[in-house]
């Protein structure tokens, strides 16, 4: 009787556990969970709109902005495939959103096309392409006699929203607003950059060159987009000049002198131009006439800290022309590389010197000042 009632509980407990069971089946599939890393970043190209037109040999602004619910840690522009500017996230482990303005010159007529990709890491977005046409606005040949070389001002798209300024001369980047405040470096005639804050009176404008934020004078700048809701940040204290005072101790200690040693510098930069790729033959066209080529040059940072944004310049000698610009970079973090081209015209038969220099106006303060130099030599035959 007592198994009995055993096996009857036992029994009414089995019947509970499978309609338990049918229950869960029935109500559909388990959610499987997601997070934010799961998901791809997202890039928006803001500015310029597909099917703008852009000038030859002037530089532009590309407005970029990308987001990503981890962190975005750089923004890579890319013309026609070819890499020629990254942004790179001034926080380490990357920005929610990041917003970039980024420049190129176009060197040939026609559509050129334009993609950025963000990078949370090494994952990556689906790329951003808008395709822009390129009109002719005069041709710059590299030609014995050396030409005259004009350069024009950024081209500023006047939709984009987003503050900023360009210098309109080589002007001071100063650690507050005023010029008895330090000067952090020179930002050259043409820079662009996002402006952070203001002077109540807009005398003097707060900006953010990559990692570093400084303050530029207004007399010196042209304003763009909405600058309205810029705020007025706590103003640095003024310097004031500190009078050392120290005290003479009697000696207490005998000193062994040691003889010096090296010590590298840690955590700078270091800026090198590895490679140049190109024809290193060329023939002139029937008749003699010009011929063109395009030229790829290589810029690493070698170093152990990241770079600001800097520039790089071609020279061809002879004839000993103005060194043309290649391009600006935003910035490089250690071991990165970025690839730079630039199309040359050659009129005359000769053997010609191309000379690429990275960090050309010396912003950046490296590990070697001595090897941002790269060379190419160029032979050009007449046609017989």
């Amino acid at each position: 009787m007592r198994y009995a009632r055993w096996f009857s509980r036992f029994s009414v407990l089995l019947i509970a556990l499978a309609l338990g069971a049918c229950n869960l089946s029935s109500g559909g599939s388990v959610p499987t969970p997601t997070s934010a890393g799961s998901t791809l970043p997202v890039v928006t190209i803001l500015s310029p709109r597909a099917g703008d037109e852009v000038a030859l040999n002037q530089k532009f602004t590309i407005s970029v902005s990308a987001s990503d619910g981890v962190g975005i840690t750089r923004i890579q522009l890319f013309a026609n495939g070819s890499i020629v500017q990254t942004a790179i996230s001034e926080t380490t482990g990357g920005d929610l959103t990041l917003n970039a303005l980024m420049e190129y010159t176009p060197t040939q007529t026609g559509v050129v096309n334009l993609q950025a990709i963000a990078y949370r890491g090494a994952v990556s977005s689906l790329p951003a392409e808008v395709a822009l046409t390129v009109i002719q606005a005069g041709i710059t040949q590299i030609v014995p006699t050396g030409p005259v070389i004009t350069y024009e001002p950024p081209i500023i798209n006047t939709y984009d929203p987003t503050c900023r300024l360009v210098t309109n001369t080589s002007v001071n980047l100063r650690t507050g607003p005023g010029t008895n405040y330090d000067r952090i470096l020179i930002l050259n005639a043409g820079a662009t950059t996002l402006i952070t804050g203001r002077t109540a009176d807009n005398s003097w404008w707060q900006v953010r060159v990559n990692t570093v934020t400084g303050w530029v004078s207004g007399q010196y700048v042209t304003l763009y987009g909405n600058c309205s809701s810029v705020i007025v940040p706590p103003i640095p204290p003024t310097p004031t000049s500190i009078v050392p005072t120290w005290t003479v101790q009697p000696a207490t200690a005998t000193r062994t002198p040691q003889p010096p040693t090296a010590s590298p510098t840690p955590g700078l930069p270091d800026l090198i131009i590895p490679t140049i790729a190109g024809a290193a033959t060329l023939n002139l066209g029937p008749g003699n006439t010009p011929v063109a080529s395009q030229y790829t040059f290589t810029v690493t940072n070698t170093g152990q800290g990241p770079t600001t944004q800097f520039s790089s310049t071609v020279t061809v000698s002879p004839p000993g022309a103005p060194p043309q610009p290649l391009s600006v970079v935003a910035g490089l973090a250690p071991g990165e590389s970025i690839t730079l081209t630039i199309d040359l015209i050659f009129s005359a038969a000769g053997t010609y010197t191309l000379q690429g220099r990275a960090d050309s106006d010396s912003q950046i303060t490296e590990a070697s000042e001595v090897n941002n130099i790269g060379f190419f030599t160029v032979t050009v035959n007449s046609t017989p």
